[in-house]
């Protein structure tokens, strides 16, 4: 059954073994504000990510899927596994940047019934 997350239409579950993914890495800069939209970005739906904060002294903050934002300590790391994941909105600290680690998902066109299906029309 298709969900419908912060407006697009999600077929992908995320321990779906048939899926084939690819790893995509991302880097939100000192002191600035980035938001990663996997549909937009990589036509495809973030199944794991990981977050990095590489900077030593300062927390960011971090807001998945539209969610409350949270603080993530200086140098630390957040994953999330086996979700779907929009997107990811990052305000990196003024001394250094924040690494996006993820495993992506394509988007499915159809659902799985049509995928697998041996009739041809």
């Amino acid at each position: 059954m298709p969900a419908v997350i912060q407006g697009f239409v999600i077929t992908t579950k995320p321990k779906d073994i048939t899926l084939e993914s690819f790893p995509t890495v991302d880097t939100i800069p000192l002191g600035t504000t980035g938001a990663i939209v996997y549909p937009d970005l990589y036509k495809g739906v973030a199944i794991s990510v990981a977050i990095l904060n590489q900077d030593g002294a300062n927390a960011c903050q971090v807001s998945i899927n539209g969610s409350q934002q949270f603080s993530l300590a200086a140098g630390s790391q957040f994953n999330v596994n086996d979700q779907n994941v929009i997107s990811v909105r990052i305000v990196a600290g003024a001394a250094g940047q924040v690494d996006l680690v993820a495993q992506v998902a394509p988007q499915l066109l159809t659902t799985e019934r049509a995928r697998f299906a041996f009739e041809r029309g």
